[in-house]
């Protein structure tokens, strides 16, 4: 059956169907005009990377820590030395306690040295234990509660050698063999006792000492 033309079914369809995809074409136009791509967006600029050479530059917001501290909450935070933790695990603590009790700091890790070799859970035969090599006694007059703690061990082993420097005089020597040999012995000789084991102790911890301000002793 032959339609007039404007009366044809089909011909009627298709230009309809016609008519509703170009409006939807229009429509989507439209739209994605109005959407921005990552790189337009704050957020997305913040995360746009290039190739240069077959290598990704990232902008410096994918690389920041957001939960930074501001730079006025760094004005509060514990002073880390250099070297802790990953040349002296225990730097921290040592230049803390030796502030505390104005002690040197390199004497003292020259003193751990001789004592312990840096080894938290040393324990010597007659009993001392720690990395400075507490007795029992020492520590409990001290209220030491964890003797192998290494921040109650330096604390009270630092506190006993500032004792031992002032009954002293400030002579280290001396200090140093109270330290090793006790008050008694050292008041007894009025000096370094000549016991083997305290001189050689003695002398090991200066030697420790000067190769730590040489920077010349290795870990």
């Amino acid at each position: 059956m032959v339609y007039p033309e404007e009366a044809c079914p089909r011909r009627k369809f298709i230009r309809n169907s016609m008519g509703w995809v170009f409006a939807l074409f229009l429509g989507l136009s439209v739209s994605i005009t109005d959407v921005k791509l990552p790189a337009e967006t704050n957020a997305g600029r913040g995360r746009l990377h290039h190739l240069v050479d077959g290598a990704s530059t990232f902008t410096d917001d994918v690389i920041s820590n957001h939960d930074e501290p501001e730079v006025s909450d760094l004005s509060a935070s514990v002073y880390v030395p250099k070297g802790e933790p990953e040349v002296l695990p225990f730097d921290q603590v040592i230049h803390e306690a030796a502030g505390r009790y104005d002690v040197d700091a390199d004497l003292i890790l020259a003193i751990i040295m001789a004592e312990s070799q840096l080894n938290p859970r040393a324990k010597s035969k007659k009993g001392a234990r720690g990395l400075m090599q507490l007795m029992p006694v020492t520590a409990d007059a001290l209220d030491v509660a964890n003797i192998y703690s290494p921040e109650e061990n330096i604390n009270a082993g630092v506190r006993h050698f500032r004792w031992l420097l002032d009954r002293f005089d400030g002579d280290v020597k001396r200090a140093l063999a109270a330290y090793n040999a006790g008050v008694q012995n050292v008041l007894r000789y009025d000096g370094v006792p000549p016991y083997p084991e305290t001189r050689a102790y003695v002398s090991r911890v200066l030697e420790y000492y000067a190769a730590i301000r040489a920077d010349t002793l290795e870990f």
